[in-house]
């Protein structure tokens, strides 16, 4: 099988990054593939650069599926958008009809099996309302406990695991302290790592949102493929 991750984010760093956390638990008949949006904002953390990242997902996937074809290489079996709120993906659906996971539809439903509600745990002010309105559309609103938000730059907290730790920590036990969460969902590319990292720091279960939306992309690719199979 072959994987596209796909980071919204126009930082090419951030995509090396979750393409290295993902192989480690890549299954090795499994290939990825790295695509960056080639516009838009280094990391998004605004509605504006939500809206333009939307645009610049998409031309990077069209970049990457035309380079697999120009080279005679097999298709992508499926699509992995490595971006929490994934900005447009259904246009990404649409226009290349891949199965497509986003990080924080995956994330989401992979807490939804772990416990009744999840609190979620993310980067930029303007996050927490975008969040929302994405499990409204998802009808999810309701099994949410709650949104904190990291202070600081979250691409050098993404680079900076070490100076990051105890304020991710700190953050997180500060929401759980005020939300009747089951599970915590840590957010967002920039946040990738530092669930297994402050595990044993916060009284629930710490997702991932990394590697949780990697697993539902892999399950996708799997059935995916099954369908194709039996068809």
């Amino acid at each position: 099988m072959k994987i596209l991750l796909l980071n919204g984010n126009t930082t090419e760093s951030v995509t090396a990054r979750m393409l290295s956390a993902v192989a480690k638990r890549c299954p090795q008949d499994v290939q990825l593939v790295g695509a960056t949006a080639p516009f838009g904002a280094p990391y998004v953390s605004s509605r504006a650069a939500a809206a333009v990242a939307a645009h610049g997902a998409l031309e990077a996937v069209r970049a990457a599926v035309a380079v697999e074809a120009a080279a005679g290489r097999a298709p992508f079996d499926a699509c992995y958008y490595a971006c929490f709120g994934e900005p447009g993906i259904e246009a990404i659906r649409a226009e290349t009809g891949l199965p497509v996971a986003g990080m924080a539809e995956g994330a989401v439903l992979t807490a939804l099996q772990l416990g009744e509600r999840f609190a979620i745990l993310t980067m930029g002010a303007a996050w927490p309302g975008m969040i929302r309105e994405l499990l409204r559309r998802l009808a999810l609103q309701e099994r949410c406990a709650g949104i904190g938000v990291v202070e600081g730059d979250g691409l050098a907290l993404s680079g900076d695991h070490e100076a990051g730790r105890p304020v991710v920590a700190a953050a997180a036990r500060d929401l759980l302290a005020r939300t009747p969460a089951d599970v915590l969902i840590v957010a967002g590319a920039a946040l990738a790592g530092y669930a297994g990292e402050i595990r044993g720091e916060v009284p629930v279960p710490a997702l991932d949102s990394l590697a949780a939306g990697f697993e539902q992309t892999l399950a996708l690719a799997r059935l995916s493929a099954g369908s194709r199979a039996s068809a």
